[in-house]
């Protein structure tokens, strides 16, 4: 398992030595790097990651303003040259601060508590989601209670999703990154940044796309395919 990772610094040369440093873990891989905070915000909305190595002083957007910008879920490395802003950053919840210039022990540690954070949360999230057997969710004005198993497939719309079943279609008000989190991974697989779909829905399916039991077709996402292929081979 492999943490995906980008990495935001607008000085260069921090950024190759990050990367370097990156390379050389199993645990850690590098997606894409950027010099420009407000490009990095526009990426992670559409391909979400797992880890940010972030600095703080930069143009534009600062560190700080970033991590306000991202997913609950996203756990951040803060990497910059001063000492002060550590009390701050961790009022924010950042997993680590890494004081420049970073020794790459001191770096191959803060991946390894990203690493273990991560593994925590994954086996929380399944324990948690493995003793219930519904969402609830706010839908015309109403308080629902939806069931995994009646749960066809789930469409994210910018700041809603729509939650399709046998019966009905369910709006609410969430980010699908958000709701993925309340799904058990043994009955929905993330197919493209626009859709979640039950395992049981799934009539056909090949590296471009899905057709549900309903005759529906939906695409199966370029950044998506490679995972959703190994797990539909591997429950075949």
């Amino acid at each position: 398992m492999s943490l995906s990772c980008i990495i935001v610094d607008d000085e260069y040369l921090a950024i190759k030595v990050l990367e370097e440093y990156a390379g050389s873990l199993q645990s850690l891989k590098v997606v894409k790097t950027f010099t420009d905070s407000r490009q990095a915000v526009a990426f992670i909305q559409e391909q979400p990651v797992d880890l940010l190595l972030l600095d703080i002083q930069m143009p534009y957007l600062t560190g700080f303003d970033l991590v306000k910008e991202l997913p609950p879920q996203t756990m951040v490395i803060f990497t910059t040259a001063r000492h002060d802003y550590a009390v701050q950053a961790y009022e924010l919840d950042v997993l680590d601060y890494l004081v420049k210039p970073v020794s790459k022990d001191r770096f191959e540690k803060a991946v390894q508590k990203a690493v273990e954070y991560h593994q925590y949360r994954k086996v929380w999230h399944e324990q948690k989601n493995a003793t219930r057997n519904f969402l609830m969710i706010k839908s015309d004005y109403r308080i629902i209670k939806v069931l995994f198993d009646d749960i066809e497939y789930i469409e994210g719309l910018s700041e809603y999703v729509k939650i399709y079943t046998r019966e009905k279609v369910f709006t609410t008000l969430a980010a699908l990154k958000s709701l993925e989190t309340e799904l058990p991974a043994g009955k929905f697989i993330r197919i493209h940044k626009s859709y979640i779909v039950a395992f049981s829905s799934i009539k056909h399916f090949n590296s471009r796309s899905v057709q549900l039991n309903n005759g529906n077709d939906l695409p199966v996402g370029r950044m998506y395919k490679e995972s959703f292929m190994l797990k539909m081979k591997s429950t075949s």
